[in-house]
């Protein structure tokens, strides 16, 4: 009898051991920085991007192609927090308004913001035209919106986000 509970007792053992070391690495894989600004990041207009995690960005009301428009980050750091909001500002949250004036106001462009948490080390910008000089900015553009989009940029202090 004691034979069988000293088997079942190794067998625990070994189970709790894969426990802790899959927690341990899912909670490392997404890694304890924050994401490198603008490095570490990629806009898409085409969907995800492997090795990346990503947030939809869509106006539901552009009939454009806005339906598979993601801002990424590279896989294996801490998640930025990056909300999408097409309907105003999110409570509780530093937000950036994403707006081309070029857009006709049947597209609801007005209303668009990038948010992340109050805490988050990055201070996002958005322009209509162009690069904002002395930021790190990254291209905000759907090739197959007729309205201005090949200027736009969102953009942030460079080297934000690497210590927590």
């Amino acid at each position: 009898s004691s034979g069988i509970n000293a088997e079942y007792g190794d067998h625990f053992n070994m189970f709790l051991f894969a426990v802790i070391l899959l927690t341990t690495a899912s909670l490392t894989e997404a890694g304890p920085n924050y994401p490198y600004w603008p490095k570490q990041f990629r806009w898409s207009y085409t969907g995800s991007i492997p090795g990346h995690n990503c947030i939809s960005v869509h106006e539901p009301g552009d009939p454009g192609h806005w339906g598979d428009n993601k801002l990424c980050w590279e896989a294996g750091y801490r998640n930025p927090g990056l909300r999408w909001s097409y309907t105003g500002p999110i409570s509780g949250m530093k937000c950036t308004r994403v707006n081309e004036p070029s857009e006709p106001g049947k597209h609801h462009w007005g209303d668009n913001y990038l948010c992340v948490p109050r805490d988050s080390p990055y201070d996002f910008v958005f322009s209509f035209t162009g690069r904002i000089q002395g930021k790190g900015c990254i291209q905000m553009e759907e090739p197959s919106d007729p309205h201005h989009w090949g200027d736009n940029y969102l953009c942030a202090t460079i080297g934000a986000g690497p210590s927590l």
